[in-house]
């Protein structure tokens, strides 16, 4: 079978209807996908196969991620040209993600790199035709983008309602502004690994404040959903500029925290328009208190998810910290929350190694056993008692499930229902 033309990632969506797979098997399926850029291969088909094709190429299409990199952009175009005289997938595609240049990798130490150029600014102006694009994914930048690239997204991607920047390299903030304002239905944005040199380059100064000037001339979108893994000072530019603008539609949201100066920047928009959130994740969240960080002003927070990074060596349980103080950070997080409504805490465990039964034992299981006990968490007139989730790393959940037990549902049959652990990076069934 001929190699397809790009990569297509699956989502967890619902299966083709069952009509469609009554009157075609999956592999004459497979067989006339992977064939679909030869355009003798589409004039020669019957009107009914036709019409087949179009119904289940809305069918797919639109559930799926279509991945466009350096190795099958110029396959990509042609679609995009054939497009122009038949129906094809282009129309029906809502899941894009784009990749520049030819690895999505930071820095390739081995190999030749791509011969082959996917720039942007060269290429983006003619991927026309996209018009059911709901959802872009843009990588790969390195400060080599002008405004051709901006121009290309803001005719070709307006109807672009989630964004993702992924592995991004920008001259100056006013670029990235000028990304997210090409799109004017935006709702939900990622920003995952963004760097603005001319933020990175500026020694460290806490008491450095952005140009306001780029602060005030640019006004956010009306976002609902922002997710952030960003260095320390992007971190500041983001919420700063949320902050200055007023924006307070903003009902689910993930952050890191990973410097004090940063965290206040967070604290600081959360003080001023927490009361609108109702999903946070806290992510990486390391032996470092974060102090000056407050959820006391998301009292419609419905649902709170954690993750606790800790260091170990791979011969011995090693830590900057005792183990006993591992749960610190999240007992001083949880230690502030003031909601009636939160129905469930999700705690995450990331170790970057192997830890053992006995390792986890030293974890403060009986001080994490006082906070879920804690008045805050309990039943009141207006909910039921929280819930907590404990996730461990798949191959540690035997371990930690029996820990648990061991020290918290096993010594208070009353904390049995209220915390769950569960498994990620492993089998769908452990997944929670």
């Amino acid at each position: 079978m001929a190699s397809p033309l790009f990569q297509c990632h699956p989502m967890d969506t619902k299966p083709l209807s069952q009509d469609l797979l009554d009157l075609i098997p999956n592999e004459i399926y497979d067989s006339i996908i992977s064939h679909i850029s030869s355009t003798s291969a589409l004039k020669n088909c019957s009107l009914t196969c036709k019409a087949w094709l179009q119904a289940s190429w809305k069918n797919l299409f639109s559930r799926r991620t279509i991945v466009v990199d350096c190795n099958n952009f110029e396959a990509f175009l042609q679609l995009i040209e054939l497009d122009t005289q038949s129906i094809t997938i282009i129309r029906y595609i809502r899941f894009l993600h784009i990749e520049q240049g030819d690895s999505r990798l930071l820095y390739r130490s081995t190999g030749p790199r791509n011969p082959q150029s996917f720039q942007f600014d060269d290429f983006l102006p003619r991927f026309v035709g996209l018009a059911s694009v709901k959802t872009l994914e843009l990588g790969w930048i390195r400060q080599d983008i002008g405004p051709t690239t901006i121009s290309a997204l803001r005719n070709n991607f307006g109807g672009v309602s989630a964004l993702e920047l992924n592995s991004v390299v920008l001259p100056a903030a006013g670029q990235l502004l000028d990304i997210l304002l090409s799109f004017p239905s935006l709702s939900s944005l990622t920003l995952a690994g963004v760097q603005i040199s001319r933020c990175s380059d500026e020694p460290y100064n806490s008491n450095y404040k952005w140009d306001q000037t780029v602060l005030s001339q640019h006004a956010p979108p009306k976002l609902t959903e922002l997710s952030c893994n960003l260095p320390r000072d992007e971190t500041i530019f983001i919420f700063s500029w949320l902050t200055a603008h007023g924006i307070s539609s903003i009902r689910k949201l993930t952050v890191t925290l990973i410097h004090e100066s940063s965290n206040i920047a967070i604290s600081g928009y959360l003080l001023e328009f927490g009361l609108a959130l109702e999903e946070l994740t806290i992510g990486n969240v390391t032996q470092i208190i974060p102090q000056r960080f407050d959820l006391s002003p998301c009292t419609n927070l419905t649902k709170l998810a954690i993750s606790i990074e800790y260091r170990i060596s791979s011969s011995a349980f090693s830590m900057e910290v005792p183990p006993k103080d591992i749960f610190v950070p999240l007992f001083d997080i949880l230690d502030t929350v003031s909601t009636d409504h939160l129905e469930e805490v999700k705690i995450r465990l990331r170790p970057n190694g192997h830890l053992t039964e006995e390792d986890y034992s030293l974890f403060d299981w009986e001080g994490l056993a006082l906070v879920v006990k804690h008045p805050r968490f309990a039943n009141n007139g207006n909910r039921e008692r929280t819930k907590f989730k404990l996730v461990a790393p798949w191959k540690h959940y035997d371990a930690v499930r029996r820990v648990v037990r061991r020290n918290i549902s096993g010594v208070d049959s009353e904390l049995g229902d209220v915390i769950r652990v569960g498994g990620w990076g492993g089998p769908k069934r452990m997944m929670h």
